[in-house]
């Protein structure tokens, strides 16, 4: 049904007048012209003309009588600017493919040389049952530079990756779509495309005493996984507030380092440490200001920061 665009009630197109700039039409009667009146094809309506600028053949783009090319330039950029965004998506995926390409390459070259290392290590003891100490410690070294080195190969490539602690679980949840609600709260807007995984792992929450079992998240980028991090830290107290228990956001570690970072922080309040933190998944502690800063990569590091009781904790639980 077409309504005039002066008085609002009903119109017959037939007779009508047209505007040929928008699609409005009118009652001769509300526009004072006569019913024999011939109306040019290149009529502009009231509300057009008022919005027209001087000089110009055309209203304004921005005025309300523009709702031709207006609307069309409008619609042409929204595909525009959607097209290019999908299209950096695409790009930031491959060359996140190519870099999982070429970091599961090194970790079989590793993999092949530490195995490598083992057999000689083995058949040393085995053909010498004395060993020649200083033959055998380098191989040891050897070992564990092998191991330390993997270890940080293998944090490298959780770059990306997030680790959500008590987040309230639910029979027959969606992982993903508490992860997007989370990043709502904590101000950080995220799309199910920005998300390549969410899933949680370990015992579940019968096994467990009802906690619920953590979410493993891995982001298109990382600037992503920062944002969500630096919100984290500066919402830590809303966000709680909002899920009703305290939920913890942290970069996710390799099973090495969450082993060295499971007594860093009973044992830097214990020794009353003031900094504790871990940033691209390595592990940093420091006593206070001005003091040096210790990273922990084995756990000689432990006992080098804490002192050799810290370790004597860990093997007594």
């Amino acid at each position: 049904m077409v309504n005039c665009g002066a008085c609002g009630k009903f119109l017959s197109p037939t007779g009508a007048a047209a505007c040929s700039v928008c699609p409005t039409k009118y009652h001769r009667a509300c526009l004072a012209i006569a019913e024999k009146t011939q109306i040019s094809k290149d009529w502009v309506c009231p509300n057009c003309k008022r919005h027209m600028r001087r000089g110009r053949q055309q209203p304004d783009a921005g005025s309300r009588g523009w709702c031709g090319p207006a609307l069309a330039a409008s619609e042409s950029a929204g595909v525009s600017e959607f097209r290019r965004e999908f299209t950096d998506c695409i790009s930031e995926m491959r060359e996140f493919r190519k870099e999982l390409g070429l970091l599961r390459e090194a970790f079989a070259a590793f993999t092949v040389r530490l195995d490598g290392v083992e057999r000689r290590l083995e058949a040393l003891e085995r053909g010498q049952p004395e060993g020649d100490p200083a033959r055998v410690t380098e191989l040891e070294q050897s070992v564990l530079a092998l191991k330390r080195e993997l270890n940080e190969r293998d944090q490298d490539a959780l770059l990306s990756d997030l680790e959500i602690g008590q987040l309230p679980e639910r029979k027959g949840e969606s992982v993903l779509h508490s992860v997007l609600v989370l990043a709502g709260q904590l101000g950080v807007p995220l799309e199910e495309r920005d998300v390549v995984f969410a899933e949680r792992v370990g015992v579940r929450p019968a096994e467990a005493a009802g906690r619920p079992r953590r979410v493993v998240v891995r982001l298109a980028s990382r600037r992503l996984r920062d944002d969500m991090l630096a919100a984290a830290r500066v919402r830590r107290a809303g966000l709680a507030a909002a899920a009703g228990v305290r939920v913890f956001i942290n970069e996710r570690l390799t099973r090495h380092n969450r082993h060295l970072f499971s007594p860093r922080p009973r044992e830097c309040r214990r020794l009353q440490w003031r900094y504790t933190w871990t940033k691209r998944g390595r592990i940093f502690a420091r006593r206070g200001d001005g003091e040096p800063v210790y990273q922990f990569r084995v756990e000689d590091d432990l006992v080098r920061a804490f002192g050799p009781e810290t370790v004597d904790r860990r093997a007594a639980v």
